[in-house]
C-alpha cells in the first residue's frame, strides 16, 4: 500500500512540474509588442525625443508588416522577401534617432528576442 501511495505521489509531483514548464513556455511566445517596445526603450535608455521617434517608427512598421502578412498569406517566400526589407528599412530609421552605443544594444536585444536564433533559419 505505502508504494502505491509513493508511487502516486512521484508521477503526481512528475505531471505538475510539467504543466509549470509549459506555463512558462507559452508566455514567452508572442507577447504583447507595445510591452517589448517599452521595455526596448527602457533598456536603450532613451530620451523623450528618442521614445517618441522610437514609438512611431515601431508601430508604422509593425502595421505595414501586418497588412502585408494578411495580403501575402498565400505567397509565403515573397512575404519574406518584403518582411526582410521592411525590417532593415526600419532599422535604417531607428539608427538614425539612436546613439552609436544603443543602436548597438538595440540590434543585440533585438537578435535576443528573436525566436530564430542564428543560422538555423528553415529556406
Amino acid at each position: 500500500m505505502k508504494k502505491v501511495i509513493g508511487l502516486c505521489l512521484v508521477v503526481l509531483m512528475s505531471s505538475v512540474s510539467v504543466f509549470a514548464q509549459e506555463g512558462k513556455r507559452g508566455d514567452k511566445k508572442g507577447g504583447d509588442p507595445t510591452q517589448r517596445m517599452e521595455k526596448m526603450i527602457k533598456d536603450l535608455d532613451l530620451n523623450e525625443q528618442q521614445a517618441a521617434d522610437f514609438r512611431k517608427i515601431e508601430a508604422e512598421y509593425r502595421e505595414k508588416m501586418k497588412a502585408e502578412r494578411e495580403q501575402a498569406k498565400s505567397d509565403r517566400e515573397n512575404m519574406r522577401e518584403k518582411m526582410q526589407t521592411m525590417k532593415e528599412n526600419r532599422n535604417a530609421e531607428i539608427k538614425k534617432i539612436l546613439t552609436e552605443e544603443q543602436y548597438t544594444k538595440f540590434l543585440e536585444k533585438q537578435n535576443s528576442q528573436s525566436p530564430r536564433k542564428g543560422d538555423n533559419r528553415r529556406k
